[in-house]
């Protein structure tokens, strides 16, 4: 697929630079709460607004203390990208993403992840006019670009739960579903930070016009841990939760009909392809905290029951997430 003609289509463009400072000036710049908020002080950049946390209650702060409308500009990881979005959104001002790090697949996508309370929600936002990505920061991102991958990853199981939904009668684009797995496939053959942009780049248009082809069961156990085990990175826990649906697909594969992708063999594949890129270990992290009680699994059929997947059709709290966990750590 073309993403110069896909991005296009949507008035998109995406840039690469290793100096960036002069796509802030002028701008009313949304940044994170720590690393990003220092560096633009050390830069010189005061018309800067902090997100503390990616929550409407934080969109709602910075738009009061707003002094003048302008355009919007997003520097930072998801926190910030999506408070900036969802800003630019209710304002209808125009939208300059820089995401600081490779972290997750949701740099550009049409919609934000924010809490309204205690509950996370997908909520339609607005396409950005342009996206920078700085590679010089990005070559540095370490274990950021490795959660990107693992949230690329997770389309595999998101896919597989749509094609659950479809034998239940449900419909979805195939147009979208290609795009999912076209980024998965760009994220495997990746061989520098601007492939690694790529993937994430079709990843979030696969999600135009939905987050369900790239959010799924595994990212109900990405919201689940979140709660639960908080030192971790959204991707991380996304490739987690990407591991342990991947394992009840197989161990209960008996079960399922028909699918996209074989449920027998669909932990091994997946494990091999992590393996290939060197996230295996990395995804695994999470479950084997100390913090991590395998008992806490119960509750995820109940994180988002109107998004037909895995834990509708299996209920998680007959599921024996002992065997689960130590099939997949050992």
């Amino acid at each position: 697929m073309d993403i110069k003609e896909l991005l296009a289509k949507r008035g998109i463009k995406i840039s690469y630079k290793n100096c960036f400072e002069r796509e802030l000036e002028g701008k009313t710049i949304i940044c994170g709460s720590s690393f990003t908020k220092d560096f633009l002080l050390n830069k010189g950049f005061h018309k800067i607004y902090s997100a503390s946390e990616a929550s409407i209650r934080e969109v709602e702060k910075i738009k009061e203390k707003m002094e003048e409308l302008g355009e919007i500009l997003g520097f930072g990881g998801g926190k910030a990208i999506d408070v900036a979005k969802k800003i630019a959104f209710d304002l209808e001002l125009e939208l300059t993403l820089i995401p600081t790090a490779p972290s997750h697949d949701g740099i550009l996508s049409k919609n934000c992840s924010l809490y309204f309370g205690n509950k996370r929600e997908t909520i339609p936002a607005k396409y950005p006019k342009k996206v920078l990505i700085p590679l010089s920061l990005w070559k540095k991102s370490q274990n950021l670009k490795k959660a990107g991958i693992c949230d690329v990853f997770s389309n595999l199981i998101a896919l597989q739960d749509l094609s659950l939904a479809e034998a239940k009668g449900e419909k979805f684009s195939e147009f979208y579903k290609e795009l999912s797995l076209e980024a998965v496939k760009k994220a495997i053959n990746s061989k520098n930070e601007k492939d690694l942009a790529e993937a994430l780049i079709l990843s979030g248009l696969a999600m135009e016009e939905s987050s369900r082809y790239c959010s799924g069961s595994e990212h109900d156990i990405e919201r689940l841990l979140e709660g639960k085990i908080k030192k971790y990175l959204h991707g991380q826990l996304a490739g987690a939760g990407t591991l342990i649906s991947a394992k009840v697909y197989s161990l209960y594969s008996e079960k399922f009909p028909k699918l996209r992708f074989n449920p027998k063999t669909l932990f091994d594949d997946i494990k091999e392809k992590m393996s290939r890129v060197r996230i295996y270990d990395f995804a695994l992290e999470p479950l084997l905290d100390k913090n991590f009680k395998p008992g806490i699994l119960k509750e995820v059929s109940m994180i988002r029951p109107e998004r037909y997947n895995l834990w509708n059709f299996i209920d998680s709290e007959k599921i024996d997430w002992n065997r689960v966990i130590k099939e997949i750590v050992e």
